[in-house]
């Protein structure tokens, strides 16, 4: 039971220091997130930008089946159900102008007409070449003044999620996009160099 109320706290804390990027982010707007878990940001993205489209990605049941592997608290140690997690965002974007799509981010992108979205959010795997090549599939699919933003910065090679800030400023230098945000909770946001 501690170690449950422990993790809660933790959870919300976490997401509620989160809040600083929606400056940066347009309200009103055609957006999308990579990576969704249990919604907590997804509730936040439409509280704090009302967005005119929400696009919801991620791989829930598809990847993972019945539950997610142990990542320890996040995951309830292996307990969590990709079923709850899914239903749980279901619950905290009620009333919402979204879209849910169950499934690979890549594929889902590959789809979307170029020039689609304003901005998006990235907080899925966390690898290296996924992100890569989320970051070359979004360099078409936000509009030329779009933003990318994401979450899970990392600059110590030894972190287990540096291959985000690795892709992210790899991708800056050969796509010429440049850092306009990063903040002490370790999301980002980069944008096209003028």
């Amino acid at each position: 039971m501690i170690n449950k109320i422990k993790y809660k706290l933790r959870y919300f804390l976490g997401f509620k220091t989160r809040e600083s990027i929606f400056k940066i982010l347009p309200k009103y707007s055609v957006c999308a997130e990579l990576g969704v878990f249990r919604g907590d940001f997804s509730k936040l993205i439409i509280k704090h930008i009302k967005p005119k489209e929400l696009h919801l990605v991620d791989v829930w049941e598809s990847l993972y089946g019945d539950f997610y592997p142990n990542w320890g608290v996040y995951t309830n140690f292996g307990n969590l159900k990709t079923k709850d997690a899914y239903n749980e965002t279901l619950e905290k974007i009620k009333g919402a102008n979204y879209k849910i799509h169950t499934g690979d981010d890549l594929e889902y992108l590959k789809s979307i007409s170029n020039h689609y979205f304003d901005w998006v959010y990235i907080d899925s795997s966390h690898e290296y070449e996924h992100t890569f090549r989320e970051l070359e599939l979004l360099n078409q699919k936000v509009k030329p003044f779009g933003i990318i933003a994401g979450h899970d910065w990392h600059t110590d090679e030894s972190h287990p999620h540096y291959g985000v800030a690795k892709a992210v400023k790899e991708f800056c230098v050969n796509k010429n996009w440049k850092v306009i945000y990063n903040d002490n909770e370790m999301q980002w946001a980069i944008k096209k160099a003028e």
